[in-house]
């Protein structure tokens, strides 16, 4: 500024010795001015245009210049200013220089005008250095309106400045991370220039930390603050920017502070600095966040029951979304009342950004909870006992198929069999079955389902039947009959299958058997349709009352009666045989008892076959006469029995011996399982042909 000033102390004096020599006109000057007309203007500046004044920004500077009248008569000249650059123009006169104001000037007079031109201060760059702005004096002659013009050029000399426009007072980092802070430098002067960007720390006091200057880059008490992209503040044009980064590197510190100061200057005035201050903190940020896996693994579960204790195990995530290492809690908030929740861990400790996988989430299913009940697990994330986030997980239970047999009994009467089952839904859900019977002879059999089953009615009897929407716990029963086998050859024992099915799972399934013992028609005792006569009730009373005498005289009397009997029977069946050969024709070839028998056995496959009756009597005639030897052969042998043993039986228990007639076959409930056979056989009992052909 001092050199500046004495620039314009050197252009104000030879301003000053220019206006001195305008001041007095030349000889030539004189000669023009005789000659000129007395009616016609001649107004004249001292000097000559094109001057070029150098100022220094933001200076007043003065201005003198002289103005002649060389007219022969009076002349009272309009004079004015004007700037194109609109710079302020100031005189003494009562006008404003850009209007003007008249001036009387006589004839050959010389008039001074004198004005002051302010020079403004370089803002945003202008006026720039260098720059030469135009001004112009006007003269308007009131004679003949002609104008004198003076113009002279005002050039501005160079001023340096630089401004910080823009920076963040106050930034916060994360610990142990690096943070650019961007600050704005103004070139403030009015040419190109180089700007110059500093940092140093600072006390909270305002003062500087001991030891340290100011200077591009340092490091204190564990940060490192730097400047960056400095090249964008190099070779600035007037009021022109550049954008430089400061660069923060914060320690690993949960908490921490550091203040800056920013010094700023334009490389041509290192003198003029401009400052600001800047504090940047570690800011600790604690956050967290769970995720469960795969929300579709632990959906469905099934309860824990007496024979399966197993529980669904969902994996949970949590991770640090805070930036330093910190602790955390996990705890079950809710819970359904029916379920049980376990956390594999509950208290972890994670580095910024970490993950944990794999906590274990344990979720079992109370006994007897309903199938399809849903509710929500809640789990919640805690930093130092504060609630930060919950995660929810839905369950739904699933539903169990499972049914026991609870009850069997067997009944049979009359050679008439049932069977009674009665099974429970022991699951957790509706469920239904499906019950088929099967017999593998001919018999009369069938189902007595429960009223609401839905069945086949197509046939006589109900082979199957379907019971739906039984609910858990609920128990049904329902009933399987048979009558013993008739018209079979042979003894035999015929299978009663009763075949339970589940609706829901198909594969859970139960068979129950009974087995009924049968007797051929060939080993059963001849039913008599006849009514028992008199004489038949007199002997039977007779035998019950000797039958508690001695046994000697009892076994005496059995065989006299019996030996009368039989000779009877012989008696009455050939006189039968006499009358039927005198009615048949001429005998045909004999036929064996083995032909006539395979032809019995075949009568359900061929057409009825006719057997002539002297076939039928012959066959009949060989069996009486067998039969009666065997028979004469037993009597003897029961009366030597009778005398041989100490404990004699009755006449009844020697003729009309007990038979398992009446039998009952009852399966265990223990002995049933699902899936397998279960049943009971009924052993036949070792038959003897006893049957008497008495027609009394």
């Amino acid at each position: 500024m001092h050199g500046a000033s004495i620039r314009l102390l050197a252009m104000f004096l030879a301003t000053l010795l220019t206006m001195s020599m305008l001041v007095s006109p030349s000889p030539l000057e004189e000669e023009i001015v005789d000659h000129v007309d007395s009616q016609t203007s001649a107004l004249t500046f001292g000097s000559s245009s094109g001057s070029n004044f150098v100022i220094d920004p933001g200076v007043g500077t003065n201005i003198l210049v002289n103005i002649t009248n060389n007219a022969s008569i009076t002349d009272n000249a309009n004079v004015s200013i004007v700037s194109s650059s609109g710079w302020n123009i100031v005189w003494a006169r009562n006008s404003v220089p850009s209007i003007g104001d008249d001036i009387e000037i006589n004839s050959n007079e010389l008039v001074w005008i004198q004005f002051r031109v302010d020079v403004p201060f370089v803002e945003n760059g202008a006026p720039l250095a260098g720059s030469k702005h135009p001004i112009s004096v006007k003269a308007i002659s009131e004679i003949d309106g002609l104008e004198s013009y003076w113009n002279f050029t005002i050039e501005v000399t160079e001023v340096a400045g630089i401004s910080i426009d823009s920076h963040d007072e106050i930034a916060s980092i994360e610990p142990g991370q690096k943070i650019l802070l961007p600050v704005s430098l103004r070139n403030t002067g009015n040419y190109l220039s180089n700007l110059v960007i500093q940092v140093q720390p600072m006390l909270d006091s305002g003062l500087p930390v001991e030891g340290t200057i100011p200077a591009q880059s340092f490091t204190n008490d564990g940060w490192a603050v730097g400047t960056f992209d400095l090249y964008k503040i190099e070779n600035l044009g007037a009021n022109e920017s550049g954008t430089v980064l400061i660069e923060y590197a914060a320690p690993y510190r949960a908490s921490a502070e550091i203040k800056v100061r920013i010094s700023a200057y334009n490389e041509d005035e290192p003198l003029d600095i401009q400052r600001v201050n800047q504090t940047v903190n570690i800011e600790r940020t604690r956050g967290v966040s769970i995720e469960f896996d795969d929300p579709n693994i632990c959906r469905t579960i099934f309860p824990q029951t007496i024979n399966n204790s197993e529980t669904c195990h969902q994996n949970l995530a949590i991770t640090n979304t805070g930036n330093f290492e910190d602790e955390f809690e996990l705890q079950v908030l809710s819970n359904p009342i029916w379920s049980t929740v376990e956390l594999g861990a509950t208290t972890i400790s994670l580095d910024k950004g970490e993950t944990a996988n794999g906590i274990d989430v344990e979720i079992g299913i109370l006994n007897d909870t309903m199938a399809r009940k849903t509710g929500e697990v809640t789990i919640g994330a805690f930093i130092s006992g504060e609630l930060i986030v919950i995660e929810k997980h839905e369950i739904i239970v699933d539903s169990v198929i499972d049914w026991k047999i609870e009850s069997t009994n067997t009944t049979v009467e009359n050679e008439n069999l049932t069977l009674t089952l009665t099974f429970e839904n022991t699951g957790n859900d509706l469920d239904g079955i499906m019950v088929s019977l099967d017999m593998d002879v001919t018999s009369n059999f069938g189902l007595i389902p429960p009223e609401n089953a839905i069945t086949d009615y197509s046939s006589e009897n109900i082979r199957f039947f379907e019971l739906r929407d039984v609910e858990p716990g609920e128990s049904i029963s329902f009933s399987a009959f048979a009558t013993t086998p008739r018209g079979l050859e042979m003894n035999g024992t015929a299978q009663l299958e009763v075949m339970v099915q589940s609706i829901r799972q198909p594969a859970l399934n139960f068979s129950c058997i009974e087995n009924i013992d049968y007797l051929g028609e060939n080993y059963r005792e001849i039913e008599s349709d006849e009514d028992p006569s008199v004489y038949s009730e007199l002997i039977s009373k007779g035998i019950n009352f000797l039958s508690e005498w001695n046994g000697l005289v009892l076994t005496v009397i059995v065989v006299a009666v019996g030996s009368i009997l039989l000779n009877r029977a012989l008696i009455k069946r050939q006189e039968d045989m006499k009358r039927h050969r005198a009615k048949s024709t001429p005998n045909p070839p004999r036929e064996k008892v083995a032909d006539w028998t395979k032809k019995f056995e075949e009568r359900n496959n061929t057409n009825p076959v006719h057997i002539e009756s002297e076939i039928v009597d012959a066959a009949t005639f060989v069996l009486d006469h067998h039969s009666s030897e065997a028979d004469l052969k037993d009597a003897a042998s029961i009366a030597f029995d009778l005398i041989e043993k100490k404990e004699i039986p009755t006449l009844g228990e020697v003729l009309m011996p007990k038979k398992d007639a009446n039998k009952k076959n009852t399966v265990k409930t223990a002995d049933i399982v699902p899936s397998k056979t279960i049943g009971k056989v009924t052993d036949s009992d070792e038959s003897t042909d006893t049957d008497f052909d008495l027609d009394l």
